[in-house]
C-alpha cells in the first residue's frame, strides 16, 4: 500500500507515463459505519498491475489531484465514486470512462461489475467484504484482496467493450453519455451540498409538508453525528417522508417504537419547531416545467414512445437509454425544446 509521500510521488511518475484511458480506479468508503463518510481506500491499476493507495495516511493528496485532473481514466458505476471525490477534493477526473455505459449501450441487462466479469472471464468475485469498515487500520490482508480484485480485470474487459462499441457504431454514443454523466454527477454533488434534506420522493410535498422534512432530516442528521453513525440508523428517509406527510395533512406523529427515552423527546421537540414555525419560512416549492393543457399531448407522447421502444428493440437496448419518461413527456409538450436536452446520438436516433 502507497502510505507516504515518497511513495505517491512514485506512483504518480508511473502514473503520468501511461497513455491516456490506460488507467483504472475505483475507490472505496465507509459509509456504512460513520455519519459522515469519508473516502478511505483508492484503488488503481495500469498495463503494469495494481496499487492500492490509502488516503487516511498521507495528509496530502495533491500530487494524486494533479494526475487525475489530467488523466482519462476508467471505472465502473461512477456515480457514487464522482461523488467521494468531489467530496474530497472538489476534483474529478478530466474524464471518466465508465464500463458500465458502456456495457449498457452494448445491450447487457446485468451491467454490475461482478456480473460483466462473470460473463467476460466466467470468474465470480467476492462479495464477502463489499460493507467491510474500510476506516479500519491496519486493512486485513483478504480486505485488500477485495479491493485489488474490482480493478485487475477492468483494463481488458475495457478493451473488449470499447471493440463492440466500434464494431457497432456506438463508441461515439459512448463518449457523449459519459461526458454527460460526469456533468450529472457535478449537478447532483451540488444540489446536495445546497439542499441535502431534499431526499427521493420529496418533490411531492407541498412548502409545508418540505418544512417538516427539512426539521425532521436535521434532527436526524444531529442524532447520526452526536453518536457518529450513518443516518440511516436512527431512521429510514421512508420513515422521514412518512412522517412528514403526515404533518402535511396535520396528522399526529410519533416516535418510531424503538427510539430510546432521550432520541424520542429530541424528536418530539423536533416536531414542535415545525409546528411553529411561521409559514414564511417554509421551503420553496422546486420549480418543474409546466404542461399546458392540451388534448393532443397524450396523443404525441404515445407517438414518441413507441417510436423509442421499437428503436431500443431493434438495437437490443433499453429504452430508458434512449430517452426517459420524463425526457419523452418534456419533447411531447415542446418538442423542440425535449430534443435539444437530449444527447445527439439519442436526437439523431429518434428523428430517424
Amino acid at each position: 500500500m502507497i502510505t507516504d509521500l515518497t511513495s505517491l510521488a512514485e506512483w504518480k511518475k508511473r502514473a503520468a507515463a501511461q497513455p491516456q484511458g490506460r488507467t483504472v480506479l475505483d475507490l472505496e468508503a465507509d459509509s456504512l459505519h460513520r455519519h459522515l463518510e469519508k473516502l478511505c481506500l483508492i484503488q488503481y491499476g495500469d498495463a503494469e498491475g495494481v496499487e492500492i493507495i490509502d488516503p487516511l495516511a498521507i495528509e496530502d493528496m495533491r500530487l494524486f489531484v494533479l494526475w487525475m485532473q489530467q488523466a482519462d481514466v476508467w471505472m465502473h458505476g461512477a456515480d457514487y465514486d464522482m461523488s467521494l471525490l468531489l467530496h474530497a477534493y472538489g476534483e474529478l477526473p478530466h474524464m471518466i470512462l465508465d464500463t458500465q455505459i458502456a456495457a449498457r449501450l452494448l445491450g447487457h441487462r446485468k451491467f454490475g461489475l461482478a456480473a460483466l466479469v462473470e460473463h467476460f472471464y466466467d470468474v465470480k468475485l467476492s462479495k464477502k467484504n463489499q460493507k467491510a469498515n474500510w476506516g479500519l487500520r491496519p486493512i486485513p490482508p483478504e480486505m485488500q484482496e477485495y479491493a485489488q480484485g474490482d480493478v485487475k480485470y477492468m483494463l481488458d474487459m475495457a478493451d473488449q467493450l470499447v471493440a463492440q462499441l466500434q464494431a457497432t457504431g456506438r463508441y461515439e454514443w459512448f463518449i457523449e453519455s459519459c461526458m454527460k454523466n460526469m456533468a450529472h454527477g457535478r449537478e447532483r454533488f451540488a444540489a446536495g451540498v445546497q439542499d441535502p434534506w431534499r431526499i427521493k420522493g420529496s418533490g411531492k410535498l407541498t412548502r409545508r409538508g418540505l418544512a417538516a422534512l427539512r426539521t425532521l432530516w436535521l434532527w436526524r442528521d444531529r442524532e447520526a453525528a452526536q453518536q457518529d453513525r450513518p443516518s440511516f440508523m436512527v431512521c429510514s428517509n421512508d420513515d422521514l417522508l412518512r412522517w412528514s406527510f403526515s404533518l402535511q395533512e396535520f396528522r399526529p406523529v410519533h416516535p418510531a417504537a424503538h427510539f430510546y427515552a432521550h432520541r424520542a423527546a429530541r424528536f418530539r421537540k423536533a416536531v414542535e419547531t415545525f409546528q411553529l414555525m411561521d409559514e414564511d419560512d417554509y421551503p420553496e416549492l422546486p420549480k418543474h416545467e409546466r404542461h399546458v393543457s392540451d388534448p393532443h399531448f397524450e396523443t404525441r407522447l404515445e407517438h414518441w414512445q413507441t417510436k423509442r421502444n421499437a428503436i431500443a428493440e431493434q438495437l437490443d437496448i433499453e429504452n430508458m437509454l434512449i430517452a426517459s419518461r420524463g425526457e419523452l413527456e418534456s419533447i411531447a409538450n415542446n418538442e423542440e425544446r425535449g430534443l435539444s436536452r437530449l444527447m445527439n446520438w439519442q436526437r439523431n436516433l429518434l428523428l430517424s
